[in-house]
């Protein structure tokens, strides 16, 4: 079964990074040939193996032999250790597609609302119902939050995908979960904004992707959430 988990993740991650590189593009993801983003040369099977081709080729196009993004790597390992840990379809389903709303939103600060509405679909078989005022309460406070500085930032501090994002991780968490997820996004954002803001890559009032960071601490949540709360309360 560790191996079906492992071969499942590696396709998801595959078939993850095409849809990070057409969804943008508004190009259809499951159809057409791959091509190098480089030289546009169409890729072959033998270059299409998820981990193997990219660790084979050196992280280069076999053709023009221009770097190939490290992101592709990155995305098809997360995907075969995820899948590995998780070992359940809804909660593999969710990983997927959170990492791509994550990566998408990273790379071109773009949030697809049919990923987020995907999300929400797939959470609704991960729910005990007998708490479901703790997750419509959840909802409340993580739109609460996000879409309040959303409002009192004038939409500079946080991106309408922000609000969507925070609607489904609310739901899905419940409350009291969201509570130390909503503080872990904010602490890892604030972290990552002064990593750039100390490196030169970013000034003060840079606009920063903030998705990655909520899905971040949903899933530390989803995990942790519990034991976060026992810990401080």
């Amino acid at each position: 079964m560790s191996i079906i988990w492992a071969v499942l993740g590696a396709v998801a991650g595959s078939v993850a990074n095409a849809v990070i590189d057409r969804l943008p593009r508004r190009e259809s993801w499951f159809t057409g040939r791959s091509k190098c983003d480089k030289c546009k040369h169409e890729l072959g099977v033998v270059d299409l193996v998820p981990v193997l081709s990219y660790l084979s080729l050196g992280g280069k196009c076999r053709y023009c032999r221009k770097p190939i993004a490290v992101r592709n790597l990155l995305v098809e390992l997360s995907m075969i250790f995820g899948f590995l840990a998780l070992s359940t379809w809804p909660l593999a389903l969710i990983f997927w597609v959170t990492v791509v709303i994550a990566v998408m939103d990273f790379e071109t600060m773009l949030v697809s609302d049919w990923l987020v509405g995907l999300w929400f679909v797939l959470t609704l078989f991960t729910m005990n119902y007998e708490l479901i005022t703790m997750n419509l309460l959840g909802a409340a406070v993580a739109v609460g939050v996000i879409g309040g500085l959303w409002v009192l930032t004038k939409k500079r501090g946080m991106g309408d995908g922000d609000i969507g994002i925070a609607a489904v991780m609310g739901y899905w968490l419940g409350w009291p979960r969201v509570a130390p997820a909503l503080w872990i996004s904010f602490v890892a954002g604030a972290v990552y904004g002064l990593w750039l803001i100390v490196h030169g890559r970013a000034k003060m009032k840079s606009q920063i992707p903030f998705g990655p960071f909520l899905i971040i601490g949903a899933w530390i949540g989803y995990v942790w959430g519990d034991k976060f709360i026992k810990m401080f309360f």
